[in-house]
């Protein structure tokens, strides 16, 4: 069986090719939205819960893994450090698929939420927040906070994390992505933004269009950089993937 730690499109494309080849895959989400994504099939179970090193070792026990294909976020560091070491420990073959880092002149780029948070602490005007829920707690007390506006998924534990926190509904842009770049004029120009905080999600997570949306519009693009890591076994083309997994 080979286990698939998903919760991204392109775990789900992953999943499905590898259905096709006729494997038994064992799939991971980190939500239950995420695991709702999945096709019935038989050949698939899908497991939706957020698992440390302990429970990915548990699994590859109790299901006999042979392969982890680590497909998660390109920002979940910590899960993808786990895989490795339950792969290694566990002595089974690790895969990573990762999409392209875009690349763009006019933005400014940071290491940590915590640079960003200092760089807008002296900044003037609207900022739209793009980055999710998971680090919004690293914004629960900033003085920019009057100016902050967020844009999260529409889900009932999402938006009461946020009212938790402190934002107020009209600061709260509950919307799924991602979304056209004309879209993102539309939404820049109705709160009037000067600034986004994003990711590097890659192109499948509508990043570009993110970006493009607010160089055309002349607003600052604050991009904070994924975290450096070492993977062994890395694919940006799931194709290539698949087809050396069963080599290796």
């Amino acid at each position: 069986m080979i286990l698939v730690l998903s919760g991204t499109e392109d775990g789900r494309e992953i999943v499905e090719k590898l259905l096709k080849n006729n494997q038994t895959v064992l799939a991971t989400t980190a939500t239950e939205y995420g695991g709702k994504l999945f096709k019935i099939h038989p050949k698939l179970k899908v497991i939706s819960e957020r698992l440390d090193i302990d429970d990915m070792i548990a699994l590859i026990k109790k299901y006999n893994i042979k392969t982890i294909v680590d497909a998660t976020h390109p920002y979940a560091a910590e899960v993808s450090k786990n895989a490795i070491k339950a792969a290694e420990e566990s002595n089974i073959k690790y895969f990573r698929f990762e999409r392209e880092e875009i690349s763009y002149e006019k933005i400014d780029r940071f290491s940590s939420y915590e640079e960003v948070i200092k760089y807008l602490e002296k900044a003037k005007g609207n900022t739209l927040l793009t980055t999710g829920s998971n680090n919004l707690d690293k914004f629960e007390n900033v003085n920019f906070k009057d100016n902050l506006y967020i844009r999260v998924l529409p889900t009932a534990n999402v938006v009461k994390k946020c009212t938790d926190l402190g934002f107020l509904p009209k600061r709260i842009i509950a919307l799924q992505g991602p979304f056209s770049t004309d879209f993102n004029k539309a939404i820049y120009e109705f709160y009037n933004i000067k600034y986004i905080v994003t990711k590097d999600s890659g192109d499948i997570g509508g990043t570009n269009e993110k970006i493009q949306a607010a160089i055309d519009r002349d607003i600052k693009v604050l991009l904070i950089d994924r975290p450096h890591i070492d993977y062994p076994n890395k694919y940006d083309s799931v194709r290539e993937l698949v087809e050396n997994i069963y080599l290796k």
